[in-house]
């Protein structure tokens, strides 16, 4: 564990280039009793900023998988490489016995996994907010705002991990529902925005409120389930107060595959996965909708799909991906008063989203169209942003490709590119056999 741990945060300070500190660990192993000394450094207040930055470079790395993944699982993404170990992503035929989801590396470029990396930023995240609960302003400069930012990804890892699995653990505890994953998610939530607001940093404050509105949306409109009016009348007072043009990103660099926007990589330096045909060209009455700008490119990696399609959302290996911004708020604000007040309540929001962008206002009074389209300015506002999965699910949209058609489709043109095998009916990531393996609390599904 301890020499995990080392590498993680070895990773985090190479990212946020802490080279200081990668010196002063590494200093360590010359002294004797190597690991009572290293322990304590960890441990102790020097440390603290060291492993937030970890937490950071860890989440970082994990959302980009998960936005990848997410993509891939619906109709965002389609897989255009050859690894068939890979295919299960686009196939949607990941099974619960593990494999690349559940072990590999969340910087993989064909062959990539989540469930491990997300476990490691939420620990992580969680023992920097640990630590730093111990010591004291004096001892960690900035310490109530690191605090902050350790309780915002804490809350973040907690967040996916509900709404991407079918049942979550937190340390080796019981099996969690995703209801219940999302209780914790806003718990931590509401952890950085009492620290937030105490360092007085409405960054941090903001992107807190953000996170806890999306937990309490969950919690307010399960999969099948009736809307809590109270949990989203929660939701929405925390949506209400984000400011309008407030946007907090994760940030990546090109230092190493950890650091970096793979999603780039994946998509248009590799062509490994293209935009599915969904976005390839979006407009509203006629008008194209600038949200999702996609490119053309070549042929893909499997020499089999003619034209890759590429997003012009992430431009570089250090393209940022937003975590929390204003339209994100105002979509759950609209979401609500669709619910609460009424159909047409929702209608303003959606037009001063469309103002924003150029694109022609949108008009209805039918219930099912107004929900209908707070879905659709989801899927563009939110576009490879890692939402869209988890609407699938919590809005019971179609799967597409449909289930059982052969993977993959043929190419506009009608030539073929199966690579076989069917679609299958995957809406949330099971709990990998690793987790239930290795975890005394819970039992192996047969």
């Amino acid at each position: 564990m301890r020499t995990s741990f080392m590498r993680l945060l070895n990773r985090g300070a190479a990212a946020t280039g802490l080279t200081v500190g990668l010196v002063g660990c590494g200093q360590l192993l010359d002294q004797a009793a190597p690991s009572r000394v290293l322990e304590e450094t960890l441990q102790g207040p020097a440390a603290a900023k060291l492993i937030v930055d970890g937490a950071r470079a860890s989440f970082g790395c994990v959302l980009q998988a998960y936005v990848t993944g997410g993509g891939l699982l619906t109709d965002e993404l389609e897989d255009t490489q050859l690894a068939a170990a890979g295919w299960d992503w686009d196939r949607r035929s990941i099974l619960k016995v593990g494999g690349n989801f559940a072990t590999a590396g969340c910087d993989g470029g064909q062959q990539f996994g989540i469930y491990t990396a997300l476990q490691t930023a939420r620990y992580t995240a969680d023992l920097a907010s640990t630590n730093l609960a111990t010591f004291t302003d004096a001892e960690v400069p900035g310490r109530v705002a690191l605090l902050a930012t350790a309780s915002l990804f804490s809350g973040y890892s907690h967040l996916l991990l509900g709404e991407g699995f079918c049942s979550g653990t937190v340390d080796g505890g019981p099996e969690l529902t995703p209801a219940q994953v999302f209780a914790l998610a806003e718990t931590k939530f509401t952890d950085a925005i009492a620290s937030a607001t105490t360092a007085n940093n409405t960054s941090l404050l903001n992107a807190a409120r953000v996170g806890r509105a999306r937990a309490r949306l969950n919690l307010a409109k399960l999969p099948g389930a009736a809307v809590v009016t109270g949990k989203l009348t929660e939701a929405r007072a925390d949506a209400a107060l984000v400011p309008a043009g407030f946007l907090y990103s994760v940030p990546f660099n090109s230092a190493s595959t950890y650091s970096r926007n793979m999603l780039f990589t994946r998509n248009t330096e590799s062509r490994l996965f293209g935009v599915a045909p969904r976005y390839w060209a979006m407009t509203f009455n006629g008008t194209p909708d600038t949200r999702v700008r996609v490119t053309s490119g070549s042929i893909g990696q499997d020499n089999l799909t003619k034209n890759v399609y590429l997003a012009q959302k992430y431009n570089s290996q250090a393209a940022p991906i937003a975590l929390a911004k204003y339209q994100e708020a105002q979509l759950i604000v609209a979401e609500a008063d669709y619910h609460l007040v009424g159909p047409s309540a929702a209608v303003p929001i959606i037009n001063a989203l469309h103002t924003a962008v150029g694109l022609p206002a949108f008009a209805s009074t039918v219930a099912t169209e107004i929900l209908g389209q707070i879905v659709e300015e989801r899927s563009r506002e939110l576009f490879l942003e890692g939402h869209r999965f988890y609407d699938t699910n919590r809005f019971n949209l179609p799967l597409s490709p449909a289930v059982g058609v052969p993977f993959m489709p043929p190419n506009p043109d009608g030539s073929i590119r199966n690579k076989g095998g069917q679609y299958g009916d995957l809406r949330c990531l099971p709990l990998p056999d690793v987790e239930r393996d290795n975890n005394p609390n819970l039992v192996r599904a047969r």
